[in-house]
């Protein structure tokens, strides 16, 4: 009898450690593969028009969705997401589809999220930085236009910005639209619950910077963001006050509301008449700085089509479609162009994104622009 339980309990014991040996390759094989399994060592990015049903940052972090993920980066069945001890529910399942972050049918379960694991990045950004370096040429005419124009009408802190949000995230992708290279910003069949790309990678970068662009029928206010500043941009230019501006601009072409007068002018973006005191591109043919953005623009777009291999750019880097491939590779490679351009001197970077905790309200006002004009006048 003794035996016979001493036995049961060695297959008991081997069947343990055989689990747990399990368990710890899956986990070893995922970290091993550039890919932490802690969810905060991730950037999680969105290139959208904000339209969702379902926000995609509460998702990833939902239950264990992200553990789903990171598993499925390679196509599991449910019997191996079962045999990892990886818990899961049908319904967690149609979530997951139905925010386009799997491909889910009865057999396998595969990861579309894009999500660049360490490894990836290391291969990625060496690569975007030589397009960055070869693109440099061909811009740094305008570039240099430009801050003499900016400098001369009194802006020269406004350069950076002006490039990032103007052109190189700014009017670019109405150009890269019309092409098919991404798609229009709605919620549809295709994507019910969230309207744009959404996608990870690890490690994070040092810096990285956005638009955001509150668009009017006449104009548009747009800010330069970048994280390190963000608590201090937000408690003047969220979104709320970014349409309040651009709303009385179409109205009144100032600021008439006192209150908002009297929050902005700290941050040295309007007199005490309401006028604003940023620099203002106009969409037209004889306005120099929309001459220059519109150049930039034409050179960066000629540029990627003839240099970035999608097909690929999505083989390589196991991205859904050419879309994503896109959009990926692209946000990579404006943060790469705006290092490179700031380290060889070319422009400089903002105080606020330089050293953010020094900003001061004038520091952080110096990260909006005004565009005046309709959004027609920016379609090819």
């Amino acid at each position: 009898m003794m035996k016979t339980m001493t036995h049961v309990l060695l297959f008991v014991i081997t069947l343990l450690l055989l689990f747990l040996s399990c368990c710890t390759e899956t986990k070893e094989s995922a970290v091993e593969q550039g890919y932490p399994l802690d969810i905060d060592e991730y950037e999680f990015l969105r290139f959208s028009g904000g339209q969702e049903i379902i926000s995609p940052d509460r998702v990833v972090r939902a239950d264990n969705n992200w553990q789903i993920l990171l598993s499925c980066l390679e196509a599991k069945t449910r019997k191996e997401l079962k045999k990892e001890n990886i818990k899961f529910t049908e319904s967690q399942l149609m979530l997951l589809q139905a925010m386009r972050f799997i491909d889910c049918d009865d057999k396998i379960i595969k990861t579309t999220l894009p999500i660049l694991g360490a490894k990836e990045k290391q291969k990625l950004i060496p690569y975007l930085r030589q397009l960055a370096q070869d693109i440099t040429p061909l811009l740094s005419d305008d570039i240099l236009k430009l801050k003499e124009i900016l400098i001369s009408q009194g802006y020269p802190e406004h350069v950076f910005s002006m490039i990032f949000s103007g052109v190189v995230d700014g009017v670019v992708w109405f150009p890269f639209r019309a092409q098919g290279l991404v798609s229009e910003f709605s919620l549809s069949q295709e994507r019910p619950l969230f309207d744009g790309v959404y996608w990870a990678y690890t490690p994070k970068r040092d810096f990285r910077g956005g638009s955001n662009i509150a668009i009017g029928e006449k104009t548009l206010v747009v800010l330069n963001w970048s994280d390190g500043p963000q608590e201090k941009i937000q408690k003047i230019f969220h979104w709320e006050n970014l349409y309040s501006i651009q709303e009385q601009l179409d109205q009144h072409r100032r600021i008439v509301e006192q209150d908002l007068i009297d929050q902005l002018l700290p941050y040295g973006v309007v007199d005490e008449e309401g006028r604003m005191t940023v620099p203002v591109i106009e969409m037209k043919r004889d306005d120099p700085l929309f001459q220059i953005c519109q150049s930039m623009a034409a050179n960066i777009v000629g540029f990627m089509n003839q240099n970035l291999d999608l097909e690929a750019l999505q083989t390589e880097y196991r991205l859904p479609d050419k879309e994503a491939a896109f959009v990926v590779a692209y946000h990579e490679w404006m943060w790469e162009f705006m290092e490179y351009i700031t380290e060889i001197g070319l422009i400089v970077k903002p105080l606020a994104f330089e050293q953010p905790e020094l900003a001061e309200k004038k520091d952080i006002g110096k990260l909006l622009f005004v565009i005046k004009g309709t959004i027609s006048d920016l379609e090819p």
